[in-house]
């Protein structure tokens, strides 16, 4: 097997099997340091959430209602729920906290927690919260606690989304129990305690909707201990399970990640075989399409290899597998004695490298306006700049962009307002997400140069050795 290969086998197949159980957290000091804006900012974001609440009361064309009795208020909460109003939702709750201190033990305090967690309005959550710790029955307070979990394990805080866990989930629903039993599985992951982790997912059934995540990382768990057999063993099981659900997306995830991992161990047939599972319309297509390459080229198979990565080449997107593309196809020419277009090949896949750097440093010497490129919110959280796609949920938490977009439905209650030091908080705030973003943006696009430079230098090299050749020939 060529050095190209190995290399190229190396670098998608760590990428694959380790990404679905949540990636690991940034070690450069860059990312370090944007890791710490992130909590900054979301710090910053509650202290705003709970003082919006006491500049809306102040606003005479807003009266909250105030109840006696929970059901009214519940009726009224989900009244602007339904209308996308959740901020004048958790006003609501906020200025019925007498009514819901009577009313302390009733099944629906989790639900108003929620909202006022998914406002990032920490202040009032808690105050509820502190009800419910004083007066409420353990199975009440288990519950809120288990909202509390979710809130902390979206920010990737794994120790306190574990302390928080510790001893309660025995008193949640059947659908929250096996949540908070894969939110442990992660965070133990998460801190490299893969061997615990397991015990959590194995407790989740085949009847939850988070079974096959579950038997996912515990593959995975398994394969970074080194145990391949049991991890194969286990996801062609969970295959079985997902192709009774009808669950697409979640099949072609596990094809993907046993595809990689039978590769890594060099049952190449194997391999290929689970690559061509996956659908041309799936978000893994194009890594399965680089893996079905990879695995022909080690079965010494370049014209199947070739027929694939053209195939790739062809697409007009821009992610790893088509950027790689352009430095497999001069090669497989190469191993089929097509010296002469392997040698335009290498040229066009260096002209290629070239613009693709000279493009992204543009955008990079660039002011960045998000105004121009709007954040998608999807099975990925994207953004797309110059036909490239930047893929934030790679490396960073969804809720720092979903927090950012729900910032934006405040501003139309500034447009009449008088109140200067609320509206200068809100402003500042909106600056700090558009910089951080903007800092994202350009640490993840520095990176792609970085293979892209990675590949044109092996272009580079590839060219040289055919010339090289031509030369010992003559």
């Amino acid at each position: 097997m060529s050095r190209l290969i190995k290399h190229t086998i190396k670098i998608f197949a760590a990428f694959t099997l380790f990404f679905f159980a949540a990636s690991s957290s940034a070690s450069t000091d860059t990312e370090d340091d944007i890791s710490a804006l992130i909590e900054s900012v979301d710090q910053n974001h509650q202290l705003f959430s709970a003082h919006f609440q006491t500049f809306l009361f102040a606003q005479p064309q807003w009266a909250p209602p105030k109840y006696k009795e929970i059901n009214p208020l519940l009726l009224e909460v989900e009244k602007f729920i339904s209308k996308n109003e959740s901020i004048l939702a958790a006003n609501i709750i906020l200025n019925n906290i007498t009514v819901l201190s009577k009313y302390y033990d009733d099944r629906n305090i989790t639900y108003f927690i929620n909202i006022l967690l998914n406002q990032n309005d920490t202040k009032t959550a808690n105050t509820i919260f502190d009800l419910v710790k004083d007066e409420g029955d353990q199975t009440l307070i288990s519950n809120t606690t288990y909202v509390f979990a979710t809130f902390s394990f979206k920010r990737n805080k794994w120790k306190e989304t574990l302390q928080l866990l510790d001893g309660i989930i025995n008193d949640l629903s059947d659908d929250n129990y096996y949540h908070a039993l894969l939110m442990q599985g992660i965070s133990l992951q998460k801190l490299k305690k893969h061997r615990e982790s397991i015990a959590y997912y194995e407790k989740i059934k085949p009847i939850s909707k988070h079974y096959l995540a579950a038997r996912l990382n515990i593959a995975i768990a398994n394969i970074r201990q080194g145990w391949w057999t049991d991890a194969h063993i286990i996801i062609k099981n969970a295959l079985k399970s997902a192709e009774s659900v009808k669950e697409e997306e979640a099949l072609n995830r596990l094809y993907l990640t046993l595809g990689y991992s039978l590769m890594n161990q060099e049952f190449y047939r194997d391999s290929r075989n689970y690559f061509r599972n996956i659908g041309i319309d799936s978000v893994f297509a194009n890594r399965a399409l680089l893996g079905i390459t990879l695995t022909a080229a080690n079965q010494s198979d370049f014209v199947g290899a070739l027929s694939t990565t053209n195939i790739l080449k062809n697409k007009q997107t821009y992610d790893l597998p088509v950027d790689e593309s352009y430095l497999l196809v001069p090669y497989f020419y190469e191993q089929l004695q097509q010296l002469t277009t392997a040698s335009a090949g290498y040229l066009e896949a260096i002209n290629y490298y070239q613009k693709r750097i000279a493009d992204i440093q543009a955008i990079l010497d660039s002011e960045i306006n998000l105004n121009n490129h709007p954040i998608n919110i999807g099975i990925n959280t994207t953004i797309k700049i110059s036909d490239n796609l930047v893929n934030f949920s790679h490396e960073y938490p969804d809720f720092f962009f979903e927090n950012y977009l729900k910032l934006q439905s405040y501003e139309k209650h500034f447009k009449n307002n008088v109140n200067e030091k609320i509206s200068a908080e809100y402003h500042q705030l909106s600056s700090e997400y558009k910089k951080i973003t903007v800092k994202i943006i350009r640490n993840i696009l520095q990176k792609r140069i970085k293979h892209l430079d990675s590949y044109m230098n092996q272009s580079r090299f590839g060219l040289a050795g055919l010339y090289d050749n031509n030369l010992a020939d003559d």
